[in-house]
């Protein structure tokens, strides 16, 4: 695996959309940050909700890479999460959440395309620092959870514009609460292997 891209010798390569107020990089190459009230992405199918305005730090990223986050999230709000998230623009996006669901911690997945998103809520999560996972090997995008960082479980897995570039990275998000923080352990990206994971 590779280095953690926080750590001092590798972030420079990232940039912020929707930048917060209060961020920070610990000596131990973790990010800390403080996602604002009402911070989400999300496109409504109804046009309810269409916004895109939680904070998101990214780098450009290769045809085929993937990406492995551990993360923390002080969830005190329903939907309140951190996540690992793939863009292509505003309207072409997908992110594998680590999110709260008003009862317990769940694993949320949301694919948008064309300006619409859907949202799927997968498996319920029991421990209180998982691994996120997103493998992209050209037109295919696989998303990923593990307890351990060692034993994978497939959240999802679609299709995207190969001819597309795409930026990658992690979003904190407290989509109808006052804010949250989450803390993000390490972040590192890898060529993957090619071929399908299946």
């Amino acid at each position: 695996m590779s280095s953690n891209i926080f750590s001092s010798e590798a972030r420079n390569e990232l940039e912020w959309m929707n930048e917060p107020e209060h961020w920070a990089f610990t000596e131990r190459g973790e990010l800390h940050v403080e996602a604002p009230a009402a911070a989400d992405f999300f496109k409504d199918p109804a046009q309810k909700h269409m916004v895109s305005s939680a904070p998101f730090l990214f780098k450009q990223i290769e045809a085929s890479c993937e990406l492995t986050v551990q993360l923390q999230v002080d969830m005190h709000h329903i939907y309140d999460s951190g996540c690992l998230m793939l863009m292509a623009d505003d309207n072409n996006w997908a992110k594998l959440c680590y999110e709260f669901n008003g009862e317990y911690p769940t694993i949320v997945s949301v694919v948008t395309k064309d300006g619409s998103s859907d949202d799927c809520n997968s498996m319920r999560v029991t421990t209180p620092s998982p691994f996120l996972r997103i493998t992209k090997l050209g037109k295919v995008v696989s998303f990923y959870y593990s307890e351990n960082g060692e034993r994978w479980t497939l959240v999802r897995y679609f299709g995207v514009d190969e001819a597309r570039s795409y930026v990658a990275g992690v979003v904190a998000q407290s989509p109808q609460g006052r804010g949250c923080r989450v803390v993000f352990q390490s972040l590192s990206i890898t060529n993957p292997e090619a071929g399908s994971r299946f």
